[in-house]
């Protein structure tokens, strides 16, 4: 698969492959075809995104293979493992504001939506995963926040 194949109308896959760790890059977007079904899911989510805030959807950071997630400290049951799992930002959004909208109103079927990020005091990204059936529905549709130090639900 070429980086350029759409996976949405405005998601490729090598925007949702991308890392910034080069020497990773060609192996990590080698693995991801074996997961293309959850990729193309997950690109339907994040269009959705765009689509409703009219605005480019930034990914920090979409499908991670193994050796990538452990590089880089992913969890070993991280759905970024198997292409069902994007962090981004919505640019010229408050991250609160779209957090909000895929929580209460989008009616996505999400897995987890999580308002997160390297600073504690404020979140930089949102973590989306898949929901049914890529994941258990014991386990859908939680919303999360996460202070740098634990998870605590967002009502």
């Amino acid at each position: 698969m070429k980086s350029t194949d759409k996976l949405a109308k405005n998601f490729t896959f090598g925007e949702l492959t991308t890392t910034s760790r080069k020497e990773l890059a060609a192996k990590n977007a080698a693995e991801a075809v074996d997961f293309l079904d959850a990729g193309k899911a997950l690109a339907a989510m994040l269009q959705a995104v765009r689509d409703h805030f009219g605005k480019p959807v930034k990914v920090h950071s979409g499908f991670r293979g193994r050796t990538l997630n452990a590089a880089v400290g992913g969890a070993e049951t991280s759905q970024h493992l198997t292409f069902q799992a994007a962090d981004f930002h919505v640019e010229g959004v408050e991250l609160v504001d779209v957090f909000d909208w895929i929580r209460k109103s989008s009616g996505l079927a999400f897995g987890q939506v999580i308002l997160e990020g390297a600073s504690p005091d404020k979140p930089t990204w949102i973590h989306l995963s898949l929901g049914e059936p890529w994941r258990p529905a014991a386990k859908c549709r939680q919303a999360l926040r996460y202070d740098g130090k634990r998870y605590s639900s967002a009502g």
